[in-house]
């Protein structure tokens, strides 16, 4: 940890410097959730003057390169085929090699392993940041015991108090809970650029529309979604289903099958992947997100930042999420009764527009990346001072 010393009028301030790593392989190849909590969180704490590094994966396509801030220096390791035990000796060189006053690490079978087998070599002191629940990743969690790497971890944060309580049911110590957030100048609500949208999808200007912004996994619960869809369409024919997201080609048989079955094929608009979704959400409605386990959910903040009202599944983070409003909890395994629900809310244009206020006042309260890099911050000079 260094001091700076910044200089203005005839005042001088000082603040201490704090050298950090982002130790995560797929930092620059995927475009997912844990990726851009990971890049904007080194962005915010670049932009408070801090020496960031986000130590990843040698990428020839990288997709997110243009998420990084100048500020934020790029350390690329060699890899096998992106191969997660491929990773080790690269992690491990750059955890031994540089002194860095605090690494946050994402996955065990990699740059956790890395650390764990660096930290018998070299006292160092990490943080594991876990942006998952137990419940869906049991196994991967179990993973950060082998070579004492939680055991030695200076502080669990979890993205949630859900993710929390797996934490401590798996590791029996006690985990920080600091949330994911959004950039709410990127997503906010935007008249123009929803007419615009809905020209270039040719989505009529009347018409109803839902979005889903996630992969095509069946955990992420798009198959939910399109039964409501098939029900809804009953007495709103012109309602549109836009889906943000990919999968492997098996999820994209499953998706494209599901579409022909019930008839969906004029109703549903598939995105695929996109490196900016801003413009889909203003494009919607009512953002609508069914998984069977969700860590967070940062889709889910960044449709409320751009005032869609969210209808999600009961459970996971939710009830955090939308403690303050903006959105509903419903039952997806009752399609009918979930349809009624979202079909209520669609044809309630006052009610829509009241969750969406809620949502994003919500945001701009707890969840904006400036206000989440400033609790990593203060959790890092406390750690310093320990």
């Amino acid at each position: 940890m260094r001091s700076k010393t910044n200089s203005g009028d005839s005042r001088t301030s000082k603040r201490n410097v704090v050298k950090i790593a982002f130790a995560h392989m797929y930092t620059l190849r995927n475009p997912r959730g844990i990726e851009r909590f990971i890049i904007s969180v080194a962005n915010g704490l670049a932009k408070k003057g801090h020496d960031v590094t986000l130590i990843t994966g040698r990428c020839m396509q990288p997709v997110t390169r243009e998420w990084i801030d100048e500020r934020v220096r790029v350390c690329e390791i060699y890899h096998y085929n992106w191969h997660k035990l491929s990773f080790i000796p690269g992690f491990m060189k750059a955890f031994l090699t540089t002194d860095y006053d605090i690494v946050n690490l994402a996955i065990a079978r990699g740059e956790g392993y890395a650390a764990g087998l660096a930290h018998m070599l070299k006292k160092f002191r990490y943080n594991i940041v876990f942006q998952y629940p137990f419940e869906e990743h049991e196994k991967h969690f179990n993973a950060f015991k082998k070579f004492g790497t939680a055991k030695y971890a200076d502080k669990l944060v979890a993205a949630s108090t859900y993710i929390a309580l797996g934490v401590e049911r798996c590791f029996n110590r006690p985990a920080i809970t600091i949330p994911n957030g959004v950039d709410p100048d990127l997503f906010h609500p935007d008249i123009s650029r929803r007419v615009a949208m809905r020209e270039k999808l040719k989505i009529p200007e009347k018409a109803p529309v839902i979005i889903t912004v996630a992969a095509l996994q069946g955990r992420k619960g798009i198959g939910k979604v399109l039964k409501i869809v098939s029900l809804l369409k009953k007495s709103l024919p012109d309602i549109r289903y836009i889906v943000c997201g990919d999968g492997n080609e098996k999820d994209r048989q499953t998706f494209f099958g599901e579409i022909k079955s019930m008839g969906l094929e004029a109703n549903v608009l598939f995105m695929g992947n996109q490196k900016d979704v801003s413009g889909f959400y203003n494009a919607a409605d009512l953002f609508v997100f069914f998984p069977e386990f969700e860590g967070f959910g940062i889709v889910a903040i960044e449709a409320m930042a751009s005032e869609l009202p969210v209808v999600v599944s009961q459970g996971s983070a939710f009830p955090e999420i939308l403690s303050q409003g903006g959105g509903l909890m419903v039952e997806p395994s009752a399609p009918a009764f979930a349809a009624e629900e979202i079909r209520a809310l669609l044809i309630n244009p006052s009610r829509m527009k009241q969750l969406g206020k809620e949502g994003r006042d919500s945001v701009l309260k707890k969840y904006s990346w400036d206000a989440v890099a400033s609790e990593f911050e203060h959790l890092f000079a406390q750690q310093l001072q320990s």
